[in-house]
C-alpha cells in the first residue's frame, strides 16, 4: 500500500465543505476520525470580533446511530446534548478553544457510545459559518466486516454528498453467516451461494437493498475496504470486482498503519 491522503483517495476537494456518511463493516468510525484528523491544520483566530470565520475551521463527527469513539481519539472534545442551541453552542466554544473537531451525540449509551442525533442535524452543523466537514455513521455492524442493511437502515442525513461503504477484507473466504456478517439473512436475500467472495461483496455494495441503499441520486458512492494491509491482494480482488460492476472509487485502508491507496 502508499500513503494516500484519505481525502485524495475518495476524491473529496479538502477545501469544499463536506457531509460524509459511513454505512457498511467494521471501520466506519476509524474513517471518520482520519478524514476529520486531516483537515486539521494550524489555528488562526480572528483579530476582531467582527472578522469572518478564521481558517481552519471545525470538524463535526456524529451518528444517526451510535458509535464508539476509537481509543485514539478519546480525548477530543465531545458533547452529549439534546438540544440543537447546546451543540451549536458547543461546536462553538470547541471551535474558539482552538480545536479542529468536536464529537456530537444526542446522548451517552451503555459503554459509553454516542448516541444518535436526528437525520437533519448534520446538514444544519454544516451550515454553521465554522464548520467546514460533517462525518456521520449511519449505520452499524456490530463489529462484523460484512453486512447487509435491515428494513429501518441505513439512517443517512439529509444533504449527505458522499456516501462511503465499508467492507473488512477479512470477511473474504468465509460463511454468509453470523461469525463474519452482520444481518446474514439480508446478505441471502440479494446472492446465492455460502461463502464471501470478491463478487458477493460487489453485488451486495451495488444493490439497491444492500450497500447503495438510500443513497439519493445527487450523492457521491465510494467503497473502502477496512485492514486492507492484511490481505492486499484480497483488498485488489474487491477493487476489480467492484470496477467490473460500476463502482468508480475504491479506497485501501489500513488503521493500524494510516495509509489508504485508490485501487
Amino acid at each position: 500500500m502508499t500513503d494516500w491522503p484519505m481525502h485524495d483517495a475518495l476524491g473529496i476537494d479538502p477545501a469544499t465543505d463536506a457531509l460524509v456518511a459511513t454505512v457498511g463493516g467494521g471501520g466506519k468510525t476509524t474513517l471518520l476520525f482520519a478524514l476529520a484528523d486531516e483537515r486539521a491544520t494550524p489555528w488562526t483566530p480572528p483579530t476582531t470580533a467582527s472578522d469572518p470565520p478564521a481558517s481552519p475551521r471545525i470538524s463535526v463527527l456524529t451518528t444517526t446511530t451510535k458509535f464508539t469513539i476509537p481509543a485514539e481519539a478519546a480525548d477530543w472534545p465531545i458533547v452529549f446534548a439534546e438540544s440543537r442551541a447546546s451543540r451549536a453552542a458547543a461546536i462553538e466554544h470547541a471551535w474558539t478553544h482552538e480545536k479542529s473537531a468536536i464529537v456530537v451525540g444526542s446522548g451517552r449509551g451503555e459503554r459509553g457510545r454516542v448516541l444518535g442525533v436526528e437525520p437533519d442535524w448534520p446538514q444544519s452543523a454544516l451550515a454553521m459559518d465554522i464548520v467546514d466537514f460533517v462525518g456521520v455513521e449511519a449505520d452499524g455492524s456490530a463489529g462484523r466486516p460484512f453486512k447487509a442493511p435491515a428494513e429501518h437502515e441505513p439512517v443517512l442525513p439529509a444533504g449527505v454528498s458522499l456516501a462511503v461503504a465499508v467492507v473488512g477484507v477479512g470477511a473474504l473466504g468465509r460463511s454468509i453467516d453470523v461469525a463474519a456478517v452482520h444481518r446474514p439473512e439480508r446478505v441471502r436475500a440479494i446472492v446465492a451461494g455460502d461463502f464471501i467472495t470478491p463478487e458477493v461483496v460487489a453485488r451486495v455494495l451495488t444493490d439497491p437493498n444492500g450497500g447503495r441503499k438510500a443513497v439519493p441520486d445527487h450523492a457521491g458512492f465510494a467503497v473502502v475496504v477496512s485492514s486492507a494491509a492484511r490481505d492486499p491482494a484480497g483488498a485488489g480482488a474487491i477493487a476489480e470486482a467492484c470496477h467490473a460492476v460500476g463502482i468508480d472509487v475504491v479506497v485501501a485502508f489500513d488503521a493500524r498503519s494510516g495509509l489508504a491507496e485508490r485501487l
